[in-house]
């Protein structure tokens, strides 16, 4: 079954994103010594995005438990992640957030660079844990015979 992220989980990505991003440009004006470096930054922020969401998402997306993927499901090649991370900066950002803001009327929450890319971003498939061993259930240390206490309820033989 596929899960569309939600606008509250997106946003959540995007906020970390934009933080890791703010990290590195600081980090870029105190190498730099505080002169321009919006070169620098606009080339880094462009290869960082394509890169990390043919990867399956930014940083942001990452933490957030989300994965970009195509329509398909297939990973993001390199022309889908470029055009994707051109239009949401070009697009999606700039015109009062508009373009991610039409994923609230879209029944796969696909803002407007997913739409441009090709691309949708889902949540991760949490792994589930692997039942426990037999020996679990019956440790021993435990004797036969000894009250067990589940849940602030004491099990046993001998439990009046």
């Amino acid at each position: 079954m596929i899960r569309y992220a939600g606008f509250g989980r997106r946003l959540w990505a995007f906020v970390l994103a934009v933080l890791v991003d703010l990290i590195v440009l600081g980090t870029m004006r105190a190498v730099i010594g505080g002169g321009d470096v919006g070169g620098p930054f606009t080339l880094w922020l462009l290869l960082h995005h394509v890169g990390l969401v043919m990867e399956g998402g930014t940083i942001g997306h990452r933490l957030a438990g989300l994965r970009v993927t195509r329509l398909d499901g297939d990973r993001v090649g390199i022309v889908h992640a470029f055009v994707r991370a051109i239009a949401e900066i070009a697009l999606s950002i700039p015109p009062l957030f508009l373009g991610m803001l039409w994923m609230l009327d879209q029944p796969e929450r696909r803002t407007w660079h997913d739409l441009l890319a090709g691309t949708v971003v889902v949540r991760e498939a949490v792994p589930q844990a692997a039942p426990a061993p037999a020996w679990a259930n019956d440790p021993p240390w435990r004797r036969s015979g000894d009250p067990v206490i589940v849940d602030s309820a004491v099990e046993g033989p001998d439990v009046a």
